[in-house]
């Protein structure tokens, strides 16, 4: 997965290592023990982890386990002219700019994968 800052840039790329949990049941390895998004992250910064309509399956947020093969920071994020770029969450492009982008990531960032 490429990960895209909408009007900023590429910041990374990752693999996902695992299957879907719903946010309000995803445990991350902390100093502390297994927490939940919950647990870490305040209502201001994850408002709608909080509203009672997540219950719903089609509301819901869900997380991935990832991998991360490649960050940097956003102040570094990679942009120029001519990437693919989509505001959907996640999508699956099959253009042909979509090759260019991923060449271009992998020139820039140096990377085999």
């Amino acid at each position: 997965m490429w990960v895209n800052i909408q009007k900023t840039g590429y910041v990374g790329v990752g693999e996902v290592i695992g299957e879907r949990f719903r946010a309000t049941e995803y445990h991350f390895d902390t100093e502390n023990g297994a927490k939940t998004l919950l647990e870490l992250a305040s209502a201001s910064e994850y408002p709608h982890l909080y509203r009672e309509c997540d219950d719903e399956e089609e509301s819901a947020e869900y997380l991935v386990p990832v991998r991360w093969l490649y960050t940097v920071e956003r102040t570094d994020a990679f942009s120029e002219v001519g990437l693919f770029g989509n505001q959907n969450t996640v999508c699956k492009p099959t253009t042909p700019k979509w090759s260019h982008t991923v060449e271009r990531l992998r020139q820039v960032w140096l990377l085999k994968c």
